[in-house]
């Protein structure tokens, strides 16, 4: 079967909100499970590496990476990556992390439908609209959140279940009630 993904090449705001949102709320589901590592354990080398040498480190890569993305789609300077030893705990991460959740819901919140589904960014043949690099952005998130889960489990740690329905439920249902 052959899916022509041009067919539906569109997004609502607020299914758009909806996914930035579970992001977010997964992030730091994550980082709450990080308080009960010792400081050494959140540094700590990681064997077999995800590639950012600690938990800490693939945390801050995937800031950085919402914070970069967030920086493209809103056309500013991005003034340089966030490196892991500006946060000498999971409190002053969590704090940042806070932050670019913030910016990232005022980002979306303020976009129309017109503005999520326009083309934002292309070269030669290639185009992306703003909701597929948001979606890229969502999934980027997903994939180190699931490695740092990974790693939290392996210290007795595990943040709990992560999924997008247990955010329905916990969060959306309780908003709406």
């Amino acid at each position: 079967m052959v899916i022509d993904v041009n067919t539906s090449n569109t997004m609502l705001p607020s299914t758009l909100i909806q996914f930035i949102a579970y992001t977010f709320w997964a992030d730091l589901r994550v980082l709450q499970a990080c308080t009960q590592l010792t400081p050494d354990q959140f540094v700590r080398p990681i064997s077999p590496d995800p590639g950012w040498h600690t938990l800490r480190g693939t945390l801050v890569h995937a800031l950085d990476t919402a914070y970069g993305w967030r920086m493209a789609l809103t056309e500013q300077e991005d003034r340089a990556i966030i490196n892991e030893t500006d946060f000498a705990d999971v409190a002053s991460l969590t704090q940042r992390w806070q932050l670019e959740q913030t910016a990232w819901l005022a980002y979306v919140a303020q976009l129309s439908e017109m503005d999520i589904n326009a083309v934002w960014w292309q070269h030669e043949h290639y185009r992306r609209t703003r909701w597929q690099t948001i979606m890229h952005v969502v999934n980027d998130l997903t994939h180190h959140r699931s490695e740092a889960a990974t790693i939290l489990t392996g210290f007795g740690h595990s943040p709990g279940e992560l999924d997008f329905d247990l955010f329905v439920v916990d969060v959306l249902q309780q908003q709406q009630a």
